[in-house]
């Protein structure tokens, strides 16, 4: 996922802004941010030799406390899963209709 990192000495004008935007959104590929997501998920999963899903559900039910790395892990998981099924919906509607939806 492309990101931006400005302060007061590198702050773009509103027009700037707006073409780094579109660019971006251009750029992005949703597979590729999947494949990044497992490797960070897999990074994680062989730190605390458990895969994401059972983490996920401990961190859920409150056995996992609130580690930094736990908070991170959960919110990867959490774009993980719904990129996955983006993309999923996506190809559905691919295979049914025979056309791509590009939102």
């Amino acid at each position: 996922m492309p990101s931006f990192e400005f302060n007061s000495e590198t702050m773009p004008t509103p027009e700037e802004f707006t073409r780094m935007l579109r660019e971006a959104s251009e750029q992005y590929d949703p597979v590729e941010e999947l494949l990044r997501l497992e490797r960070e998920l897999v990074t994680l999963e062989r730190k605390y030799d458990m895969s994401s899903a059972e983490f996920y559900s401990q961190y859920q039910s409150g056995e996992l406390g609130d580690a930094m790395d736990f908070i991170e892990w959960a919110g990867l998981y959490r774009l993980h899963s719904r990129l996955k099924k983006l993309i999923s919906s996506s190809l559905d509607v691919v295979v049914t209709t025979g056309s791509a939806v590009i939102s």
